[in-house]
């Protein structure tokens, strides 16, 4: 097939090419955006489909494919799959702490909300969450300012404990985790004693950042920033309506950068999401997510760019484990 008669792909403003002079891992996904070509082992025809180019790379499909085999390994074949894992935070926790790798102190807990006043008795801060949940559900930062008050960090607002405790009801029965809570030490930015630290959810493959998303929330709810693993600001057609271009950078990003790297390399599969925290004692890990919330809302460039990252990593797992 000549190289004019090949399917190409609108990516933010580009053409994936599909010249086969590309043979190593992509570049940064800004200089990539710019000019977008595919590794030749990944765009070359295989002769079962003669005269037609094969599908491109995709970060949706792969994860759809992953999700299906943990559904598998759980209801077909009673097995604990990877995602299942660390869904629980005792797990996670566990195998952070044997590869010694920086966690919050857990203060109190695992208990039902209904133990939530006596569990909070003695402690002047820290953050509320639920053990098994996703996506920030019910997670909630605090100070003490009286004996039944407190005030949650994220939008400064001042609640009774009854409040506060019909404010993590909500999230419970709408999502439907289980009541099982746990309060751990709460860590501040080193911007200030008062300021949450941002959330760096690094999307990593066996070792290699991606991609980067920083979360800020405050008051007016949660601001979004893509960055590629030069921590420049991309677009990636996700959470493009709350994205905020400006959110300051980290005070040290290498540090961030080479925990999520040490992570993701340790981990039994070829994807997950290294979710740190950069907070007054360096960075320290929040969650470890196989199945990030709209994996499949990215656009097509991002799509292409991520899964030829799970593809790469995928056949590196392999091999390792030979």
């Amino acid at each position: 097939m000549k190289h004019e008669d090949r399917p190409q792909y609108q990516a933010h403003g580009a053409e994936v090419d599909f010249r086969p002079d590309l043979n190593g891992p992509l570049p940064p996904l800004a200089r990539w955006q710019g000019h977008p070509i595919l590794p030749s082992i990944l765009t070359r025809p295989h002769m079962a489909r003669k005269n037609s180019m094969p599908t491109t790379p995709s970060f949706a499909n792969r994860m759809d494919a992953d999700v299906r085999q943990a559904r598998l390994l759980e209801t077909v074949f009673q097995e604990d799959s990877f995602s299942r894992k660390v869904r629980r935070r005792g797990w996670v926790r566990t195998w952070l702490e044997a590869h010694d790798y920086p966690t919050a102190q857990i203060q109190a807990g695992p208990f039902p909300l209904q133990e939530l006043s006596q569990k909070l008795g003695g402690l002047d801060a820290g953050v509320i969450k639920p053990v098994q949940a996703t996506n920030a559900w019910g997670v909630t930062p605090f100070r003490r300012t009286g004996p039944f008050s407190f005030r949650t960090l994220f939008d400064g607002e001042e609640v009774r404990m009854t409040s506060l405790l019909e404010a993590l009801h909500a999230p419970m029965q709408r999502y439907m985790f289980p009541n099982t809570w746990q309060i751990e030490e709460l860590l501040v930015s080193p911007d200030g004693p008062d300021t949450v630290p941002d959330d760096f959810k690094f999307y990593a493959f066996r070792g290699t950042v991606a991609l980067i998303l920083q979360i800020r929330r405050g008051r007016d709810g949660a601001r979004y920033n893509f960055r590629d693993a030069d921590w420049q600001p991309v677009f990636t057609g996700k959470y493009a309506d709350k994205t905020d271009a400006d959110l300051t950078a980290p005070h040290d990003p290498e540090a961030l950068l080479g925990l999520a790297k040490s992570i993701s390399a340790a981990l039994p599969v070829p994807f997950c999401r290294i979710d740190l925290y950069e907070s007054h004692r360096g960075p320290v890990v929040g969650e470890l997510t196989p199945e990030p919330g709209g994996y499949n809302l990215f656009d097509e460039s991002t799509d292409i760019y991520l899964g030829t990252f799970h593809e790469w990593a995928s056949a590196e797992l392999t091999v390792s484990a030979s």
